[in-house]
C-alpha cells in the first residue's frame, strides 16, 4: 500500500521512480520487430490484393447479366401477369382484355434505360 504514497526522503512516488527508470528498448529489437510485421503485413496484402481482384471479377460479372435478368423478369411478369405485378390501378373485371402495359413497367424500364446511358462511359471502360 505504500508503494503510491510518496516517499519522504525523495520525494517522488513509486510510480514516478518507475517512469523515470524506463529506457527505450535495443535499436536491434526495434529493427528485427519492424522487420517482422512489415513482413507480416505484405504477405497479407498480396493476399488480399488476390480477394480484391476476384471479387472485382466477380462482380463485373454480375452487372454485366444484371441487365438481362431485369429484362428476362419484366418480359416474364408482363407476358403471364404474374400476381405479384403492382398495379397502379385496378382494372374492373368486365373490361376485357387491356391493351398495353402497367404504366409502373414502362416508368422502371425508363428509368433503367436512364440509368444505363447515364454510366455508359463508365462501365465500358471498366470492362474492355
Amino acid at each position: 500500500m505504500g508503494w503510491f504514497i510518496r516517499d519522504s526522503r525523495s520525494g517522488l512516488s513509486w510510480a514516478d521512480q518507475t517512469l523515470g527508470s524506463i529506457s527505450a528498448p535495443p535499436m536491434r529489437l526495434l529493427a528485427f520487430l519492424g522487420l517482422a510485421i512489415l513482413l507480416m503485413s505484405m504477405s497479407t496484402y498480396t493476399e488480399f490484393k488476390v480477394h480484391i481482384e476476384r471479387e472485382k471479377m466477380a462482380l463485373k460479372l454480375f452487372f454485366y447479366l444484371l441487365p438481362l435478368a431485369l429484362f428476362l423478369v419484366t418480359y416474364v411478369t408482363m407476358r403471364y401477369r404474374l400476381p405479384y405485378v403492382v398495379r397502379a390501378v385496378s382494372m374492373p373485371k368486365e373490361s376485357g382484355k387491356q391493351d398495353g402495359c402497367s404504366p409502373w413497367g414502362v416508368a422502371f424500364m425508363v428509368v433503367l434505360v436512364l440509368v444505363l446511358v447515364k454510366y455508359h462511359s463508365a462501365v465500358q471502360s471498366g470492362w474492355f
